[in-house]
């Protein structure tokens, strides 16, 4: 490593929304007119090779010359090594990315259905490519599919830029294709910097094109693996601590920094709730009201909804609280010698086994809708497979599996499986289990309280408590065993968009129904009918497997033959509905109260 002239100062970095601070302790100033979007990782950018003395270096504007050599003069060491560098290849954006412009020799191909790559590097995964059937989700990555070593995204991508992109159908005239949307995901960094990790993902470390690594560490190290916790901590005794003090290399410094600013971003029915279903608290402590507000434009898409807090409230750390599974983006902000830095990390929230949640538009007008998870194998005893009115130890729902049920087809879990903040389970934990119920008959949620941990008075979200999702948990299924979910219009009158997710091992599996974020404005349900008429959205059928005991699912969902255009809006879904299909299309799991053979056959039109 060459430096030609020495120089201290900071400089700030940023890509697709994304910004990192770093100090260097010799270095030159940001390259003037390079694009790091676009540019080959692997070598010096045409303007940058060509500059004189460069011998196949990369000198920067500021007269930096990296290359891999050390001065006599100087006690600098190498840049650090790795298996790369790898090319990062940016194709063309013609609209979608699978129209075989895209496929580059000697890396996954992308055709008909992607790759689970960003190829054209516009923030969005095999988008207007098709996909199987609407709901369905697969792992993505936010990197092109060059910018890989075997097939894997390299350094900081390999867990940061992975997340999981949904198929969508918005009409019965096209076949469904991936949104695009790689939920839990980041993308690389532009460049590397002097701290220890490979951040702008081309499989070397410490590789910067604009400073000279090898002249001493940066000052900000952001955190390169997710943190881990589970939903309904204990509510007293707050898990996890995310601390951007840590990311300090001179921890003196921590102390200088000024207006911090944290934001975290959700998932799927945050987006469709009043509020979302997670907090910041300043201690460990989460009885009490959150720290943090609600932001409804975060996200890569400006769509997504979050919570945030700011100095004097918060500073250098603060401890997040979750209710619901999935991938979150945390992202803290802050001023250090009058430069700004910001550091972006995944929390990955993990619960055992496979979960359902449901979520709607209209709960806070006292519109009651209800999940069920019935399960298809076992019950000898009926006769008839279905749902509450005809096998009630078949079907998991309000009635059977909420509060102090007995309903059981497996062991009883822990107590922390389900007892926590911003779960409504005070009893035992019962294997399978409604650990959330939103009842809107009783007294409809209270769309002005905004704690997920909030108290009702009488338990659930019956008179004024928070609108939250509905949960149906099967901790510990059985290996081959089938699972049928369902929501039913129970109660109440006007039209209900409704959203289902499936998580299995904490890993989004399923993702349907309205988003608002992509657009997608069906199922809806109309007609009430308690349990046994009106309107029933069929969702999937879920197939658990068991191998050397982790836990996989195998996640179909339900499609329609002749969609009813007001219910179902094209063939992706199907809501069946008992003055249109039939009175038994709300009891039996599939006609004649059969076994259901496949998702579609729980579909009556």
């Amino acid at each position: 490593m060459r430096r030609l002239f020495r120089s201290a100062h900071s400089v700030r970095l940023a890509v697709a929304g994304l910004a990192l601070g770093v100090v260097v302790a010799c270095s030159a100033g940001p390259k003037g007119g390079f694009d790091a979007e676009s540019a080959l990782d692997a070598g010096p950018p045409p303007e940058l090779a060509a500059a004189p003395g460069a011998a196949g270096g990369i000198l920067d504007g500021g007269g930096l010359l990296n290359d891999g050599t050390i001065d006599a003069e100087q006690s600098c060491t190498p840049d650090a090594g790795g298996p790369g560098p790898v090319r990062r290849v940016c194709m063309v954006a013609t609209g979608d990315e699978c129209d075989g412009k895209h496929d580059l020799a000697g890396f996954a191909p992308n055709g008909a259905g992607g790759n689970g790559f960003d190829d054209d590097c516009d923030g969005l995964v095999d988008e207007g490519c098709a996909c199987p059937a609407a709901g369905v989700t697969k792992e993505c990555f936010l990197v092109p599919a060059s910018q890989t070593l075997g097939g894997v995204p390299a350094g900081w991508c390999a867990q940061n830029a992975r997340g999981t992109v949904d198929c969508v159908k918005h009409t019965t005239e096209f076949a469904g294709t991936w949104s695009g949307h790689c939920r839990g995901a980041q993308p690389p960094f532009a460049d590397d910097f002097c701290a220890k990790g490979d951040f702008d993902c081309d499989g070397r470390e410490q590789n910067s094109r604009a400073h000279d690594c090898s002249c001493g560490p940066g000052s900000i190290q952001c955190p390169t693996t997710p943190l881990e916790t589970r939903p309904y901590p204990a509510p007293s005794q707050l898990p996890l601590r995310v601390d951007g003090a840590a990311w300090f290399q001179n921890p003196a410094e921590s102390a200088s920094a000024k207006n911090w600013k944290w934001s975290l971003v959700g998932g799927d029915c945050d987006n469709v709730l009043p509020h979302p279903t997670f907090a910041m608290y300043k201690t460990p402590d989460g009885t009490g009201a959150p720290v943090s507000q609600q932001a409804d434009t975060l996200g890569l898409s400006g769509k997504e909804h979050g919570v945030v807090a700011a100095e004097p409230t918060v500073t250098s750390s603060f401890y997040p609280a979750f209710s619901l599974s999935g991938d979150y983006l945390v992202t803290g902000e802050f001023e250090l010698f009058g430069k700004h830095y910001a550091c972006t990390q995944k929390i990955a929230v993990r619960a055992p086994g496979i979960r359902a949640e449901a979520c709607w538009d209209t709960e806070a007008a006292g519109v009651d809708l209800d999940l069920h998870v019935a399960k298809v194998d076992g019950f000898a005893s009926c006769p008839k497979k279905g749902w509450s009115g005809t096998c009630a130890t078949e079907d998991c729902y309000y009635a059977s599996c909420y509060g102090s049920s007995s309903l059981s087809w497996y062991p009883t879990s822990a107590s922390s499986a389900c007892q926590g903040w911003g779960s409504q389970t005070s009893g035992a934990c019962m294997n399978p289990r409604l650990d959330r119920d939103a009842n809107g008959l009783s007294g409809k949620c209270d769309a002005t309280v905004t704690n997920p941990n909030a108290p009702t008075s009488t338990g659930g979200n019956v008179g004024g408590g928070f609108c939250g999702p509905e949960n149906i948990n099967v901790d510990a299924p059985a290996d081959g065993s089938k699972y049928a979910v369902a929501v039913k219009y129970f109660g109440g009158s006007g039209v209900s968009r409704t959203h289902v997710n499936v998580y299995c091992n904490g890993e989004r599996v399923l993702s349907t129904g309205y988003s608002p974020v992509t657009g997608i404005d069906f199922p809806r349900l109309t007609t009430a009918g308690d349990d046994t008429t009106g309107d029933m959205w069929k969702v999937t059928l879920i197939t658990a497997k068991l191998t050397g005991g982790v836990l996989s699912c195998d996640v179909k969902p339900t499609a329609s033959q002749q969609p009813h255009p007001a219910l179902d809006g094209n063939s992706a879904y199907c809501v069946d509905d008992t003055a249109l299909d039939g009175p038994t299309t709300t009891k039996y799991l599939a006609p004649g109260g059969a076994a259901p053979l496949n998702s579609d056959a729980m579909c009556f039109h």
